[in-house]
C-alpha cells in the first residue's frame, strides 16, 4: 500500500471515528471542510491539506487534520492557526491561535492533528464567523499556506 493510500485510509478512519464518538453530533453551523494547502515560492509539494471537522461535541469542540505528500523529506514544520477575528474576508489584522508539530519522513510525506477542547474557544469568539487561513512554515519561513475560508463558530 503507497503512502498516499495509507494516509487516506488513516483519514476515512479517522472521519468514521469521529463521527461515531457518543454525545458528538455534526456542527449545524460549519461543517467540514477540506482546505488544498499550496506551496509559496519553490517548496516542494505534490499534495497537501487541512482537514477542518467541527463536532461541537461536549468532548471535542473541533480537529484538524493535517497531510503533506511529496514535501522536502526528514523536515520539522509547524502548522498554525491563522484566525482574522469577526473578518471573514482576512482583510484585517490576523492573530496566530497557536500551531502543531508535523514531521515528513525521507518521502517527505507527514501526517499531523490538532484537537480543540470546548474550553479552548473563548466565549468572545462563539456565534460568530471569522476569517481562518493555515500556514505551515519551518526553519521560520512559510511554506504552504490555504486559502482564506469562513468559519461560523456555534
Amino acid at each position: 500500500m503507497s503512502s498516499l493510500s495509507r494516509a487516506m485510509t488513516a483519514l476515512v478512519m479517522t472521519v468514521v471515528a469521529f463521527t461515531l464518538v457518543p454525545g458528538a453530533a455534526a456542527d449545524d453551523v460549519y461543517h467540514s471542510e477540506h482546505m488544498t494547502l499550496e506551496p509559496v515560492g519553490s517548496a516542494p509539494l505534490r499534495t497537501g491539506f487541512v482537514e477542518n471537522i467541527h463536532a461541537n461535541g461536549p468532548a471535542i469542540y473541533a480537529q484538524e487534520i493535517y497531510v503533506l505528500n511529496g514535501a522536502a523529506p526528514n523536515t520539522d514544520y509547524e502548522v498554525h492557526l491563522v484566525a482574522y477575528a469577526f473578518d471573514p474576508g482576512c482583510e484585517g489584522a490576523p492573530s496566530d491561535f497557536g500551531s502543531a508539530p508535523l514531521t515528513t519522513n525521507r518521502a517527505g510525506n507527514g501526517r499531523a492533528k490538532r484537537v480543540f477542547r470546548p474550553n479552548d474557544v473563548p466565549a468572545e469568539l462563539r456565534d460568530a464567523t471569522h476569517g481562518i487561513r493555515w500556514v505551515i512554515s519551518t526553519a521560520g519561513t512559510t511554506v504552504y499556506e490555504t486559502r482564506c475560508t469562513a468559519v461560523t463558530l456555534d
